[in-house]
């Protein structure tokens, strides 16, 4: 007899088990968890809008002050590269913004503005890629007119050289190492908090287990 009562206690589960959570309760979870990582992703960005707004104004300084004419075409540049920056963080904070003004759906809206927010990264991430190949160009520019003392660049074997090198064999050199240290940048500014807002969501999207009776 004893044996049977203690059969039955162990197949009881635990009195303080917690009880499955209904659509309900997931989605006040999902809320609440959503105001602090969009709040710390808003952080984030506004810790990037406020570096790019201090590299705008140093390249505007070197646009304007520097006596060498390829420093300040490196100035103007550097100002082109701050505008579309500002420009894709303002963006991705009008994005955040909007997080905050969920009607309906709360899951599929957090859904379509993470969308978005990964869109925006993986511009960042390419566009930052696709600087190397251009501050090749400019190398070559640079180098071609400041130093045509040389004979090796009076030549056109010896400009294909150089383009070569610095266009090509350069930023093949330098492609692993910047998308690398660009990924980690950015997974830790925005990727691992996108990544438990969606863990949250995905939650969410569970369905609820049948009740069998």
């Amino acid at each position: 007899m004893e044996l049977d009562d203690l059969r039955r206690q162990w197949r009881q589960p635990p009195a303080d088990t917690p009880a499955p959570l209904d659509a309900a309760a997931l989605t006040h979870l999902l809320a609440q968890q959503s105001d602090g990582i969009v709040e710390r992703l808003r952080r984030s960005a506004r810790l990037e809008l406020y570096m790019n707004f201090g590299v705008l104004a140093g390249a505007l300084a070197l646009f304007g002050l520097a006596q060498s004419v390829w420093l300040r075409v490196l100035g103007g540049v550097l100002v082109l590269i701050g505008l579309v920056c500002i420009g894709y963080l303002y963006r991705k904070l009008h994005l955040l913004r909007r997080m905050d003004d969920a009607a309906g759906d709360l899951r599929a809206h957090l859904v379509r503005l993470a969308s978005g927010l990964r869109a925006l990264i993986r511009f960042y991430y390419r566009f930052t890629l696709a600087m190397l190949p251009v501050t090749g160009v400019i190398n070559v520019l640079m180098v071609a007119s400041t130093t045509k003392k040389h004979v090796w660049l009076t030549t056109w074997p010896g400009l294909a050289l150089l383009v070569v090198l610095l266009v090509a064999v350069v930023p093949a050199l330098l492609y692993l190492p910047v998308a690398s240290l660009t990924k980690r940048y950015l997974q830790r500014l925005y990727g691992q908090h996108l990544d438990r807002l969606e863990a949250s969501m995905a939650e969410l999207a569970e369905p609820e287990p049948t009740q069998v009776g």
